[in-house]
């Protein structure tokens, strides 16, 4: 038995050039895949399923960077942010005109300040903007249950000061795209990589028999751990240079293309 844990942007789906729905061929894969008796885990930074992937797909996930692991029906970790926590974030936030809203299973806050970057961000990741009102929940500060934040400027230098006023021991992966200026803010002591590994365990599997297939920076330690780390064609060189196996672009079914090499599909 195999176990591989799977990407969502840039590696299923790429919103921001255009590919917002899986493959034919990805999703013919992943059934294949899990007909010869593996596991399939969705680890990503989002705190739940896109549009045209369904829970049944799947064995497992590890959402939120890792905050929170579910495998096979069951919670095996669900790390949010305290009240407390929440309102230092939107001090420091508020305080460099940037917006923020939180993620959790159950649902998403998002804040009133700055709101219309928050809201870009979103769309730039594949939201309706007609339909952004439907996707949140009332912003009471006593009802989140976010395992993740997410903090949106349009001003870099901002971003830098807010991102040093953040506690240093917390998991921030902060991205200085141009089109897409964010941070992705997390507890400290858990990661995507950690709680991957965490599941091959719990699964009774050895590292050798684990596989993880990822682009972005958040991608890398996931990659490093397993046995056997799988980069898109479109990943950051960061993410190439550590990899065992570089697969086509996204684009190209990359992913489908590496799960018929690797698993002889």
């Amino acid at each position: 038995m195999k176990i591989a844990f799977v990407d969502i942007d840039g590696t299923v789906l790429d919103y921001s050039r255009g590919m917002n729905q899986p493959t034919e061929t990805c999703l013919e894969a992943f059934r294949r895949y899990r007909e010869q008796g593996n596991l399939l885990i969705i680890a990503t930074s989002r705190t739940h399923l896109v549009d045209g992937l369904d829970t049944s797909m799947f064995d497992g996930f590890v959402f939120s960077n890792g905050q929170y692991i579910e495998y096979q029906g069951k919670i095996l970790k669900n790390n949010i942010f305290s009240k407390d926590q929440i309102l230092l974030q939107q001090a420091i936030y508020s305080k460099y005109d940037g917006g923020s809203f939180y993620s959790g299973v159950n649902g998403q806050w998002i804040c009133p300040d700055r709101k219309e970057l928050s809201i870009a961000h979103m769309v730039y990741y594949g939201l309706d903007p007609n339909r952004a009102h439907e996707h949140f929940r009332p912003f009471v500060l006593d009802e989140i249950e976010a395992t993740a934040a997410t903090a949106t400027f349009d001003d870099m230098e901002k971003m830098r000061l807010a991102e040093k006023e953040l506690p240093q021991e917390w998991e921030i992966h902060a991205y200085y795209d141009p089109n897409d200026l964010r941070m992705d803010v997390h507890l400290p002591g858990i990661t995507k990589g950690s709680s991957c590994m965490m599941l091959v365990e719990h699964a009774g599997l050895k590292r050798e028999d684990s596989y993880a297939f990822g682009d972005g920076i958040n991608d890398l330690e996931m990659l490093t751990l397993v046995g056997h780390g799988v980069a898109m064609g479109n990943a950051d060189p960061r993410i190439k240079a550590i990899a065992d196996i570089v697969s086509e672009d996204a684009l190209e079914d990359g992913l489908a293309k590496a799960f018929v090499r690797l698993f002889d599909l």
